[in-house]
Parts: C-alpha cells; sequence; structure tokens
C-alpha cells in the first residue's frame, strides 16, 4: 500500500483573517443591541432594586465598549494581507474583550430576571455559564492552526518552526483540545456549584469589582491583541503564539465567566 511522504503538503487549514473579517460586523452588532437596554433601565429604576439596575446597567455598558472595541480589532486582523505568525496571538487577545462583550449580556439578562423573573434567576445564570464555555472554546480554537502561519520561505521556515512552542499540526490540536477543556472545568464547576450549592449575593463592592474588571479584561486584550499585530522587521524572527498568551486568555475569559455566575444575584 502506497504511503504519503513525511513531506507532503498537509492540506485544510483556518485561515484566521477571513474569519475575524466575517465576525467583525456581528460582534459590533452586541454593543448598538444593548444600547436601547440601558436606556430603558436607566428610565425605570424602582428604589428596591437599586443595585440590580446598577449592576445590569455597568454589565451592558461594558458589552458595548468590549464589542464595539473588539469588532475594530478583529477588523484590524481581517485587513492583513499576509498570514503572518503573529495573527493566531493577536486573535486570542481580542477575543477576550469579545467574550467578555458576550458573557456580559447574557450576565445583564439574568440581572434583569432576578428583577421581574425571579423564579428564573437559576435558568439565566446557566445560560450565562454556557456562553462562558462558547467563548474558553473558541478562544482556544485559534491555537490548532496557528503552526501554518509564519515564514512561506522553506528555507527558514523548518528552523524557525523549531524554535516556537505549536511545531506542526498535531501539537497545534492537542494544545488547543487542552485549552479548551482547562477553560471549561472552572466555568462547570460554578454552574454546578450554583445548581446545587447556591450564589453569593452582590453587594456594591462585587458590582463594581465585575465591572471594573470586565472593563480591564476588554481594554487589555483588544490593546494588547492591536500591539501584537506589529509586524516584524526584515531581520526579525515572526513571533508565534506562546504558551503564556494561550493559557492567559483563555483562562481570563473562564475565570470572568465564573466570577460572573458565582456573583449573579
Amino acid at each position: 500500500m502506497a504511503t504519503i511522504p513525511s513531506t507532503a503538503e498537509v492540506e485544510g487549514h483556518y485561515d484566521v483573517r477571513k474569519g475575524a473579517a466575517a465576525y467583525a460586523p456581528i460582534v459590533g452588532a452586541f454593543g448598538a443591541l444593548a444600547v436601547p437596554t440601558v436606556t430603558v433601565l436607566f428610565t425605570s429604576t424602582p428604589p428596591h432594586t437599586r443595585l440590580l439596575v446598577t449592576m445590569a446597567t455597568g454589565l451592558l455598558v461594558v458589552a458595548i465598549i468590549a464589542s464595539l472595541t473588539g469588532s475594530i480589532g478583529l477588523a484590524a486582523i481581517g485587513a492583513e494581507r499576509d498570514e503572518t505568525a503573529n495573527l493566531p496571538p493577536a486573535v486570542m487577545c481580542i477575543a477576550v474583550a469579545v467574550v467578555v462583550s458576550i458573557v456580559s449580556v447574557l450576565a445583564a439578562f439574568e440581572v434583569l430576571a432576578a428583577i421581574y423573573l425571579p423564579t428564573a434567576r437559576t435558568l439565566f445564570s446557566i445560560i450565562t455559564g454556557v456562553g462562558g464555555l462558547a467563548g474558553a472554546y473558541f478562544t482556544s480554537f485559534a491555537v490548532g492552526d496557528s503552526y501554518r502561519t509564519g515564514p512561506r520561505d522553506p528555507s527558514v521556515r523548518s528552523a524557525w518552526l523549531a524554535r516556537q512552542w505549536i511545531k506542526d499540526q498535531a501539537s497545534g490540536y492537542k494544545q488547543a483540545q487542552r485549552l479548551a477543556i482547562l477553560g471549561a472545568i472552572p466555568i462547570v464547576l460554578a454552574m454546578a456549584a450554583r445548581v446545587f450549592i447556591g450564589h453569593l449575593d452582590p453587594t456594591s463592592a462585587s458590582v463594581n469589582t465585575l465591572v471594573g474588571v470586565g472593563l480591564l479584561l476588554a481594554m487589555g486584550g483588544i490593546f494588547l491583541g492591536v500591539q501584537r499585530t506589529a509586524h516584524a522587521f526584515a531581520d526579525e524572527d515572526q513571533r508565534g503564539v506562546k504558551a503564556y498568551e494561550a493559557y492567559g486568555t483563555t483562562l481570563a475569559v473562564a475565570l470572568y465567566s465564573t466570577a460572573l455566575i458565582i456573583f449573579l444575584p
């Protein structure tokens, strides 16, 4: 039986530029959808629910900022002409803002459910957790085909790959699976605790902390992601995704989602 030579070109991979360009307008729409809800919350604040209304409004504002800046960051990735090695880690950083936007919107719905539909609070907290699971998974997904990026010149590519964290397709997919599982663990545990144990009642301090951390994660992810799109100079190596970048971004979105599940009313 004929075998495929080890030097054969592996066919099929995801182009991170096209994906980012396609997702940019979708992500930007989250911000537009949250604006009317913020307006309604500002005009109807029953005295006994002011803390919860503050929490929902703060989360929606975080979603607006994260989604709008995230869409701009993804559009910048989509404008790239070449599949350079800096793009996968840049997408992972920008994905932090995108996931923060998604889970913040879902968490705001849970807060509104606590005000108007108290019996549905647990359901909406689980929905928030599911959003966090999806976000952690898609953040880790960028690692899978990251080995296909980098120098195109065969004379330098093999030596360049040998110095990278992700050296081939097998290691890329293996690390992506590890990241997805690692990101899912704290979220699943928080969801289970929410169902079988309960939750912590929100306070002014916890509300301010959740909103503030969400803003920091969103803006930090955008800043690092845009900075990561900087191209290497002629005498420099392209900088592929690093282990600390992959694990840091995945854990950031996973732990933020976990904190929301725990502190939602």
